[in-house]
């Protein structure tokens, strides 16, 4: 598979990464040594911040499925403007 410099696909995998890099950090940082409210209010949210990350990562997924379809459309619409200017310039 041919990968374009320009393709969304590049940025997205590094998204990816980053997001699941933070996701992991978050998952494994639940301060059992925090007790009372406080303790249990930062594990509530943070159980919330990793699902949301996880949310996210899923979201970006689905973006790099649709990547190889954009960038066989992207191609398909540049060979058909090269066609086209090939037949233009013709004498």
């Amino acid at each position: 598979m041919i990968r374009y410099p320009t393709s969304p696909g590049l940025p997205l995998q590094a998204a990816q990464g980053r997001v699941y890099g933070r996701r992991g950090v978050l998952a494994g940082a639940t301060c059992p040594q925090w007790t009372g409210v406080g303790g249990d209010s930062y594990r509530e949210r943070c159980g919330e911040t990793v699902a949301g990350a996880q949310a996210v990562r899923d979201q970006i997924q689905q973006a790099l499925d649709l990547v190889p379809a954009f960038d066989a459309e992207r191609a398909h619409g540049l060979a058909r403007s090269l066609a086209e200017f090939a037949e233009s310039a013709e004498f």
